[in-house]
Parts: structure tokens; C-alpha cells; sequence
């Protein structure tokens, strides 16, 4: 049972890695998954804060995608996105 509630505690954390500590953060949600992006204007993470399982984590990655676009206004360098259904990182290309 502790490690189920500890498991539940831990995918409900949003802190960013080392790089993106201070840097702005915004909360989306895209369909049934809400997300925290950290982001920096060079590169940006995606961290899930909801539970998903199952048939309802099925297409998880894509929305991340879209969640860093969405919150970032910029777009995803291509073949930069990378990570697992709990945390993303793209670098970003912004447009001044």
C-alpha cells in the first residue's frame, strides 16, 4: 500500500530538471491529459501531472507535443522531442 500511495505522490510532481528551475512555467490541458511545461525559450519540458492508464494514456506523447507548442508559442525543433509519458523535453524554435 506505501507504494502505491508513493507511486500516485510522485507521478503528481512537476519539478523541472536543473535548467529550467527558475524559467516560466504554464499549465495545459489538451483532451484528458494536463500538463506543467517548464520552458526557456531554448528548449522546454512537459511534465504529465494526471494519472492515465491504459487505453486512456494511448496517445499521451502527441498531446505532450502539442502541450509545448501550445504553451510555448513556438515550435518543436524537428527530431528534437523526446522522452516517456510522464516527462517530455523538445528544444524550442521561437520566432522573435
Amino acid at each position: 500500500m506505501r507504494i502505491w500511495i508513493a507511486l500516485i505522490l510522485l507521478a503528481a510532481c512537476d519539478s523541472p530538471s536543473v535548467g529550467l528551475i527558475n524559467a516560466p512555467s504554464r499549465q495545459v490541458q489538451i483532451e484528458n491529459s494536463t500538463f506543467v511545461v517548464h520552458f526557456n525559450g531554448e528548449r522546454a519540458e512537459a511534465i504529465r501531472t494526471n494519472f492515465e492508464f491504459g487505453k486512456e494514456a494511448r496517445g499521451v506523447m502527441g498531446r505532450g507535443y502539442r502541450a509545448i507548442e501550445l504553451a510555448t508559442g513556438c515550435q518543436i525543433v524537428p527530431r528534437s522531442f523526446e522522452g516517456d509519458p510522464a516527462l517530455m523535453k523538445a528544444k524550442l524554435a521561437c520566432v522573435s
